[in-house]
């Protein structure tokens, strides 16, 4: 296997599962706490999250990218690989895990792996992607920690 740069964040969210997960999962309300998208458009026949269903998402930073679910198992996990991004990429993917602690506690693992490609100098430039993301994955656990919490209380 291939080498892959790892990044994981975690975060206990005080709020049930299964509703940290749909709201995870809800493009209806995710502009609401993911200070990441600009937009978020599901691309072809699959309209939901489910397996096979494909998803193009632009970063309020320029960056566009089309993912497609490889696993969907509610209310546990969402994990995706890119199938189109930016130039600089050669792989990404990605997954969101959510495990339950207790009675309105849940733990949030978001794990992305990517690799740079060969050309673009990956002793340069991986690090930066990888800074990149990970600023990306505080700030997005941060906002469903928040937006949660509120709707509990």
């Amino acid at each position: 296997m291939a080498y892959m740069a790892l990044i994981e964040q975690r975060l206990e969210i005080a709020a049930e599962r299964a509703r940290v997960y749909e709201v995870s999962q809800d493009y209806a309300v995710r502009y609401q706490w993911d200070p990441f998208p600009e937009r978020i458009a599901f691309v072809g026949a699959l309209q939901t999250v489910q397996r096979g269903a494909r998803v193009e998402v632009v970063a309020r930073s320029g960056l566009r990218m089309e993912v497609e679910f490889v696993q969907v198992d509610a209310p546990q996990r969402a994990a995706i690989r890119m199938l189109k991004g930016p130039l600089l990429l050669k792989q990404f993917a990605g997954s969101w895990v959510f495990s339950e602690l207790g009675p309105q506690r849940t733990q949030a693992v978001f794990r992305y792996n990517l690799k740079v490609q060969p050309w673009a100098l990956p002793w340069l430039l991986e690090p930066l992607a990888v800074w990149y993301f990970r600023r990306a994955v505080v700030a997005r656990m941060r906002g469903l920690k928040n937006y949660c919490e509120q709707l509990v209380n």
